[in-house]
């Protein structure tokens, strides 16, 4: 008896690690999509187990995330040339606690060709702390309503954005309109603006399929644009 317990342990566990990003529904069951998301363990998350691809699309999600809001873009952004991956962290504490493990992460997938990086929120903020710590590979890093001017992530973690990015990285800005954020319309500044001339910013609609364009949704309106 103890054998056969011991076996259906072992064999019939969940398996978060091996999920499937086609297996997600933006739809109908978003929120259990969502929650089957966030329900990862902390570290860099396959969501293409079956794909071989050199080129790699990461979302870093932000803190509070329910995790339905990435599924749609991510969708939309993968294509066969891409295999796409999840980066779960711990957004209770300061975001360079996690730049290690990530790193490692990154490095244990072994021949890599590019890399996509896409993080919202606080999730940017994390984002651009590779600007100058990702080497040789082709990076892009793109920040969609990224707090990354913030007093208060100066004042309780130290954050400063770096001061320069690696020649392999392109860096890209998308903010949303202050007073439509309401992760950010509280503020007497808009915690979006840095000064940092060596990245593309774009400044999204008031609009998205619409309705007003907030926080949450700024990334799907950021897929649905993204390559263009």
């Amino acid at each position: 008896m103890r054998v056969l317990l011991l076996l259906t342990i072992l064999f019939f566990k969940p398996n978060l690690i091996s999920l499937d990003l086609y297996e997600l529904d933006f739809k109908d069951d978003y929120l259990n999509s969502g929650r089957t998301l966030m329900n990862l363990e902390f570290g860099l998350h396959d969501l293409e187990p079956n794909s071989s691809s050199k080129e790699i699309l990461i979302g870093i999600h932000g803190g509070d995330s329910r995790g339905f809001e990435w599924i749609y873009p991510l969708q939309k952004i993968d294509n066969e040339s891409i295999n796409t991956y999840f980066f779960r962290w711990d957004t209770s504490k300061c975001a360079e606690e996690s730049i290690k493990l990530f790193l490692e992460a990154i490095k244990e997938e072994g021949d890599i060709e590019k890399i996509t990086i896409i993080g919202h929120s606080y999730g940017g903020v994390f984002s651009s702390l590779l600007l100058n710590k990702i080497d040789d590979i082709e990076t892009e890093i793109h920040v969609v309503a990224a707090p990354l001017g913030s007093d208060d992530l100066k004042k309780y973690c130290d954050y400063n954005h770096p001061k320069f990015k690696n020649k392999n990285i392109s860096y890209f800005q998308w903010r949303t309109i202050k007073a439509l954020d309401n992760a950010f319309n509280s503020y007497d500044y808009d915690p979006q603006i840095i000064d940092f001339a060596e990245s593309s910013v774009v400044r999204l609609p008031s609009e998205y399929n619409e309705r007003r364009l907030g926080h949450l949704w700024s990334i799907s309106w950021v897929a649905d644009n993204f390559n263009q």
